[in-house]
């Protein structure tokens, strides 16, 4: 297991409240949320929104060659 340690950023307190509530509205932990940033910017991770819009873009090929499928038969 990876050693793990704090690290302490400042903040204008309304930023982080602001982080606080979207988190807790997302159902995660601001511990979560830093790290898959931190994640995303050394490469680690792919964005969310990356994955999403991949998946998106799958469903799009698939339903283009039902279509395709369909109009050729």
């Amino acid at each position: 297991m990876a050693i793990e340690t704090r690290l302490t950023i400042r903040l204008e307190e309304s930023k982080r409240k602001a982080l606080q509530e979207k988190a807790k509205q997302e159902g995660k932990k601001v511990t979560d949320v830093i790290t898959d940033f931190i994640d995303q910017y050394l490469g680690l991770k792919e964005p969310d929104k990356v994955i999403l819009l991949e998946k998106r873009l799958e469903r799009v090929e698939q339903i283009l060659e039902e279509k395709l499928g369909e109009s050729a038969a």
